[in-house]
């Protein structure tokens, strides 16, 4: 008979999501239990794997070694992970060493087994396939916005399907080109001929390149939408997995007889769609499982406070009481951040820190456009003043062109140092609690705008244009309710909203510590009440 704690185990594998408890439970005598310490050699590279490695407990690192080299580390695995898929699917190699990190529980199920036990189940073998579709995907490809410890569990491009269908006019343009080629050989049509030839393949690789470059992403934190149009538009939108209210795959006539169909994940006021997914049950089956997973993490964590809490009591009598230090501290850098940290920089940094708070500057491009019309001016000024100097050049009397000169040259300067002024103090700021925008002309009046961090809901990356995407600038997009709050042409547009995120994550932490304090001292206050009416009763029954 299985261990309940396996059957649940199992239950919880996204690839398993249609196999039935009963066929779960036939199927877990065949799993073969390992243990291994931190450090210890799990799965090899270059090895041939013969069953799939289901990781129930600890962590392990996925190693990747080439002679003469010091291993490098691809990805982490932890609980719910699999490792093998990839090599059983493709029948090749192990592509990297599995060493346990800490002490790893590890079920092994072997091929011909899995196979058997899954006949009935033709998606979970499917799905199992996607994921070694990902995975092979994800090794090719490198993200350098993936934080520390950051996994890819989910990879896709749109469905092949789609480019075909984007291929169909470059396709009727080529073929036109071509007959127009043969048949009007020697006069002009041949021309045109050739001419819808050069556009029927020019289009056609544009739309392949196009195709290739968008990417549905899930990993252990995230969702994320990558889109690129080359040369015009790139774009990420992406939102925590602990953000998502639910996920929803939406399919036609078309995309059930194809395999194909779009995952709509919504948050609490707007939704990231991934359109036209291959296999969009599978897609959303690892979703849904990275997000029970974070949930239940979370919660885990909570109740370890609370039975370390109570663990305390009973073994030492005492409760650790917490202090309102992280209140306090949330109140003090909430105070600070309403002061004017990092308004007062006049250089021409584009993101610098100030007392925990990173401030941004609209990109230098943005600049050279606010001071082109007055640095022109200055500097047909002082070239018309130097020719004047030089006797290239007369007007009026010397005395007269030199004052004229010297008087259009002071508002002009004047002109350039205020546009200056006016990119300079056009700033976004990020502190411990909030996001801001401040605009503020030059002897003018000054406006700020404001979200706290805990109200946005996910954000969203777009550079447009050649310039956007060779200077490495464009916009981040905060969803904030109902609301967009956007920080306009700043530089790597990519890092602002990692920045973002991280200080949301920073600011949950501190409150789920202070939650946690809070607990603690409620049962120590409860623990005490008890303590003293237990004694009290104690007293009473010796005295009676």
């Amino acid at each position: 008979m299985p261990a309940p704690n396996l059957i649940e185990f199992l239950r919880g594998l996204h690839f398993l999501r249609d196999v039935d408890e009963a066929t779960l439970a036939e199927l877990a005598p065949s799993l073969v239990k390992q243990q291994f310490d931190a450090g210890e050699l799990i799965a090899r590279q270059g090895a041939f794997p013969k069953a799939l490695a289901l990781i129930a407990e600890g962590q392990a690192a996925v190693m990747w070694t080439e002679p003469e080299a010091p291993p490098v580390e691809l990805y982490r695995l932890g609980e719910g992970d699999t490792f093998g898929e990839l090599e059983l699917a493709y029948e090749q190699t192990y592509h990297a060493s599995l060493t346990a990190l800490a002490p790893t529980t590890v079920y092994f199920w072997e091929l011909k087994a899995l196979e058997v036990g899954l006949k009935d189940f033709p998606s979970a073998l499917t799905s199992l396939r996607y994921v070694a579709q990902s995975r092979r995907l994800a090794l090719r490809l490198r993200f350098d916005w993936l934080g520390p410890g950051e996994t890819i569990c989910g990879l896709s491009r749109k469905d092949p399907n789609l480019l075909l269908q984007a291929l169909t006019v470059p396709f009727i343009l080529s073929l036109g080109g071509l007959v127009s080629l043969w048949w009007g050989a020697g006069n002009p049509l041949a021309w045109i001929g050739g001419g819808l030839l050069v556009l029927g393949l020019g289009l056609g690789v544009w739309r392949w390149f196009d195709w290739r470059n968008d990417y549905y992403i899930v990993t252990n934190q995230r969702v994320v939408w990558l889109e690129k149009v080359i040369g015009l538009y790139d774009s990420r939108q992406e939102s925590p997995l602990h953000m998502l209210l639910s996920v929803t795959v939406s399919t036609d006539f078309t995309g059930r007889t194809l395999g194909y169909g779009d995952v709509i994940l919504r948050t609490y006021t707007g939704q990231i769609t991934f359109r036209a997914v291959n296999d969009p049950h599978s897609m959303a089956a690892i979703i849904e499982e990275r997000r029970h997973r974070v949930l239940g993490e979370r919660e885990r964590e909570d109740r370890e406070v609370v039975a370390a809490a109570l663990r305390r009591r009973l073994e030492q009598g005492e409760v650790e009481v917490g202090a309102p230090a992280p209140a306090t501290a949330i109140d003090r850098e909430s105070d600070r951040s309403k002061q004017a940290i990092g308004l007062d920089h006049w250089t021409f940094e584009v993101r610098f820190e100030e007392s925990g708070v990173i401030t941004y500057r609209k990109h230098w491009a943005v600049l050279m456009r606010f001071i082109a019309p007055p640095s022109i001016t200055v500097l047909l000024l002082v070239g018309g003043l130097g020719a004047r100097l030089g006797g290239l050049l007369r007007i009026f009397t010397f005395e007269a062109d030199l004052v004229a000169g010297l008087l259009l040259l002071v508002p002009a300067f004047g002109w350039w140092v205020y546009q200056f002024m006016d990119w300079a103090n056009d700033l976004y700021q990020i502190t411990a609690d909030q996001i801001l925008d401040v605009y503020k002309r030059p002897l003018g009046r000054e406006l700020r705008k404001i979200a706290p961090l805990e109200n946005i809901l996910g954000t969203q990356v777009k550079r447009k244009g050649i310039v956007g995407l060779l200077l490495n600038y464009g916009d981040v997009i905060a969803q904030v309710g109902t609301e967009q709050f956007s920080f306009e042409g700043v530089y790597d547009p990519a890092r602002v909203q990692q920045d973002i995120v991280r200080a949301q994550e920073a600011l949950v932490e501190r409150r789920r510590e202070l939650e946690r304090r809070q607990r603690r001292d409620e049962l120590a206050e409860w623990f005490g009440v008890y303590d003293e009416a237990a004694r009290q009763r104690q007293s009473e029954e010796a005295s009676g």
